[in-house]
């Protein structure tokens, strides 16, 4: 999993929002997993940023989408629980 530390500061363990790109896997039908090692994720400390970053997210940006559909989550990690905020489906 690859994950990224907004403006290098350090993300609170307990509290902290994540943007993860899920790719399609004909075997499984569904999603990878957020902790599949194909699935790109982002830190964010501040929910604003984690939402600009979210709606920003083009299928053309995802490079790990192989010509399939990719999820774009955007989820809120509290104590290593994941709560969903938003998702979206991506089309090549």
């Amino acid at each position: 999993m690859d994950t990224t530390l907004e403006n290098d500061k350090n993300v609170a363990t307990g509290d902290y929002f994540l943007l993860a790109t899920r790719k399609w896997d004909d075997k499984l039908e569904d999603y990878l997993p957020v902790d599949d090692s194909s699935t790109v994720t982002q830190a964010f400390n501040e929910y604003s940023n984690a939402e600009n970053a979210y709606f920003s997210m083009r299928y053309e940006g995802c490079p790990q989408a192989g010509g399939k559909d990719v999820k774009i989550e955007l989820l809120h990690m509290r104590f290593g629980i994941p709560h969903m905020v938003r998702n979206q489906i991506l089309f090549p």
